[in-house]
């Protein structure tokens, strides 16, 4: 039986139960299009601070531009102020968001040291207060991304994901590596099992899926009802469209598709123009350089293009080294 599904998360359903995950400086509209274009249900934007929103920063302003080609897309904040977060959402509401997500689980420095991200799981009574409060005062579902906890030690997400649920969240999701572990050591999906286990809301899992059979048995392990695809989706959107077929045909077995050398590059063409026309050519040309790699990776002489790509100055440049790779390998 097919384990690809609709879910419905307060008054939203998505077409099928693969997301894609919000993901900071990489998440921009250009990603999230494409994401959807490989069958993904369900998109995130970056992570947006609540305060910068409130303070009326224009960078915070310009990251909740949501396109009809990215819908479902939920609109993800941070904060520890559940005054300020409340705001934040009314802001959030003047660009129609499907949903709101509140990140818990950012294992940054630079957000820690405001009391967000993860150093909301410190207390559950006070993240059951900032729960309560986003919810009461969203027009649409909320949703919480989280981690397990801060360290080994103080692991308390069953405490946490109960407390979400009684405050109003329609959907959670369980990345379960702690905030100390960073990206280290593996995610331990037996997490996911137990959060399932105790809700009754949506539980979508998060980590360490690099293809398709990965995402089966995180289901098949865990009951999750859905699954987010982040890190691994980078420069691979083909991942998207392998679990989403995967999980139509299942429990039939299904083999991964991997795109030839000219298909990656054709497509990170495609994705460096539309940053282009989303974001001009001198900031796109700056930002892809961060991730746009990644569509080399496993190709043989991947290090040495990937340094002829980060020295391209100008859009122009880009273009031409993206394109001169084209059919130049039989």
């Amino acid at each position: 039986m097919s384990i690809l599904k609709p879910l419905k998360i307060g008054s939203l359903e998505t077409s099928n139960n693969v997301f894609l995950a919000p993901l900071a400086g990489i998440g921009d509209n250009a990603f999230r299009i494409i994401g959807r274009q490989y069958g993904a249900g369900l998109t995130f934007t970056e992570m947006i601070s609540a305060h910068g929103l409130v303070n009326g920063n224009y960078r915070s302003h310009e990251l909740l531009r949501i396109t009809r080609r990215e819908r479902p897309c939920a609109l993800q904040l941070f904060g520890a102020n559940e005054d300020i977060l409340a705001r934040a959402i009314m802001i959030c509401s003047e660009y129609d968001p499907d949903m709101i997500d509140i990140n818990a689980g950012c294992s940054v420095k630079k957000v820690l040291k405001t009391g967000a991200g993860a150093n909301l799981l410190r207390d559950a009574d006070n993240f059951y207060r900032i729960m309560r409060t986003c919810v009461s005062v969203s027009p649409y579902p909320v949703s919480v991304k989280t981690r397990l906890g801060i360290t080994e030690k103080t692991i308390n997400i069953i405490e946490i994901a109960q407390a979400a649920e009684e405050a109003g969240v329609k959907l959670f999701t369980l990345h379960p590596r702690t905030a100390s572990q960073g990206y280290s050591g593996s995610a331990r999906w037996e997490y996911i099992a137990q959060v399932k286990n105790v809700l009754r809301i949506p539980v979508c899992g998060n980590g360490d899926i690099r293809a398709s059979g990965d995402a089966i048995k995180m289901v098949e392990e865990t009951g999750c009802d859905a699954v987010m695809i982040g890190r691994g989706a980078i420069g691979n959107p083909w991942l998207l469209r392998n679990i989403v077929e995967a999980f139509r045909l299942y429990p039939k077995e299904y083999r991964d598709y991997e795109p030839d050398f000219n298909e990656r590059i054709k497509m990170a063409i495609e994705h460096f123009n539309m940053v282009v026309r989303f974001k001009g050519e001198e900031k796109a040309t700056g930002e892809v350089k961060r991730y746009l790699h990644r569509y080399l990776k496993g190709i043989p002489g991947a290090p040495d293009l990937r340094k002829r790509l980060v020295s391209s100055s100008t859009a122009t440049e880009m273009n031409g080294f993206l394109f001169s790779l084209l059919n130049s390998r039989a």
